[in-house]
């Protein structure tokens, strides 16, 4: 699945530009910001479009067009809109860009949008003391945290695949942030994440890596101790698996019939979602309600790609994606949104070594 582009230092550098914008759109709540860089996105894609020499009706450009005529078909059968449509197509285009240009010149970019989200959360958690869920208006804690995940682990896949490095930083403060923003999946996720990291870190010091691990864990311990009643009672953590994710899920699965498991569910007609603002807490359900029978390809594709990983033996991104999906399959912040570059772009990053 070779494809070509030629390569070029302004088109990298603009590329990380609309990284910044994804990043804002998300800061500031902004689907105007979401629906400039996903046009800029598509503007860029057809820029590069016409410079082509070969491959111009690739795979991934038969695949791309097929989750946008999905996606337009579900608009006539739900109460859907045409700028997600917009949106999704941007965010394809965004990770099949990034797959052809010098991703050397996108790392300040995407460590200016790391920042962004980082900072943001910060201060409004430790400087303004916002409770976790006021930092986003309108959403929950989840979201924070969603976020935090999701440009934590892009931060470390971009350095893993253009410097090999596996900086311990990012990891450790996606911890402690998802400590104080209680969020269940997002201190399990970050967690797994940074055991990973020192892993990989200390891969070729034995000895160093298991000290590495063993002081985390005791001073997880140690928080345990002195946090544990507050955080199991913030986080639900004592409550275990007890969540009404599963009645939303098990409600949407049973309404699926042979015309919707084509165009999709609209959720606006499901018991108990107006609950939840039409919000499935599952990104992937979600993929199904906007794009219908589109989802089963990406799903396909995406097993595809968890076996090119382990045939490739490249573990360490099968575990970001791993990881990422976990934090996916329990909110719905993806597919169709700001964050749904990221999960392309790891997904199908074995096309750029296939």
């Amino acid at each position: 699945m070779e494809i070509t582009l030629s390569k070029n230092k302004y088109i990298s550098h603009f590329v990380g530009f609309i990284f910044i914008i994804m990043a804002l759109s998300d800061i500031l709540h902004s689907r105007s910001f979401m629906l400039a860089g996903a046009l800029l996105s598509i503007m860029t894609f057809v820029f590069y479009f016409s410079m082509k020499n070969k491959n111009y009706l690739s795979e991934a450009i038969f695949f791309i067009l097929f989750l946008l005529i999905t996606s337009l078909i579900n608009l006539f059968f739900t109460q859907n809109n045409f700028g997600g449509s917009v949106t999704l197509l941007g965010n394809l285009f965004l990770s099949f860009i990034y797959f052809q240009i010098d991703n050397k010149k996108t790392t300040i970019w995407i460590i200016a949008s790391y920042l962004i989200t980082i900072i943001f959360i910060s201060y409004k958690l430790f400087v303004l003391e916002i409770h976790p869920n006021l930092l986003y208006e309108g959403l929950s804690r989840n979201h924070a945290g969603f976020a935090v995940v999701f440009y934590t682990i892009f931060l470390l896949f971009h350095l893993k695949v253009t410097y090999n490095r596996f900086p311990i930083l990012p990891p450790l403060i996606g911890v402690v942030l998802a400590f104080f923003l209680f969020g269940r999946t997002s201190l399990i996720v970050t967690f797994i994440l940074l055991l990973v990291v020192l892993f990989y870190k200390f891969k070729s010091n034995h000895k160093a890596r298991i000290v590495a691990i063993f002081l985390f864990l005791g001073l997880c311990y140690y928080l345990w101790l002195k946090y544990g009643s507050l955080l199991s009672t913030e986080t639900n953590l004592g409550e275990g698996l007890d969540t009404p994710r599963w009645e939303l899920w098990r409600i949407y699965i049973e309404s699926i019939n042979f015309i919707n498991i084509f165009t999709g569910v609209d959720v606006t007609e499901l018991r108990m979602y107006d609950q939840f603002g039409g919000n499935p807490h599952n990104s992937f359900i979600k993929f199904h309600s906007r794009v219908g029978i589109g989802s089963f390809a990406f799903i396909t594709l995406f097993f595809l790609s968890i076996f090119k990983y382990l045939k490739t033996k490249q573990y360490y991104i099968f575990w970001l994606l791993i990881l990422l999906t976990i934090r996916a399959f329990f909110d719905s912040d993806i597919f169709i949104g700001n964050f749904d570059f990221i999960f392309f772009i790891i997904t199908f990053y074995w096309i750029k070594t296939d």
